[in-house]
């Protein structure tokens, strides 16, 4: 969940080969972030150029809320957010279980 003066709730995919949590950018729209100051980059998704503006953005996932620099994106073609290792895997212990088609995601001891 994208939180700060609104709430958005959006499927993610935990994707442990991915550095940055990417969004689209209506997310940030919906839940009232500002965009104007955070770095623009241009970064590859899925064989797609996407447009990243960056925000310090309050998260919230399996009970845990934290804050995290999270990339929204114009274009984003999926209907999922990307979550990836500097804003999403540091605050958990993430275990797959491959055989299974299973994984599990606890939060981190604060």
């Amino acid at each position: 969940m994208v939180a700060d003066v609104g709430s958005v709730r959006l499927p993610g995919l935990v994707d442990s080969g991915a550095v940055n949590t990417l969004l689209p950018a209506w997310s940030a729209e919906i839940a009232g972030l500002d965009l104007g100051a955070g770095d623009q980059r241009t970064l590859a998704v899925g064989g797609t150029a996407v447009a990243a503006q960056f925000a310090l953005t309050r998260l919230s996932v399996a009970g845990l809320t934290w804050e995290a620099e999270v990339g929204f994106c114009e274009p984003w073609p999926y209907a999922w957010g990307l979550l990836g290792h500097d804003s999403f895997f540091r605050w958990f212990t993430v275990t797959f279980r491959a055989a299974d088609f299973e994984f599990e995601v606890e939060p981190n001891p604060v």
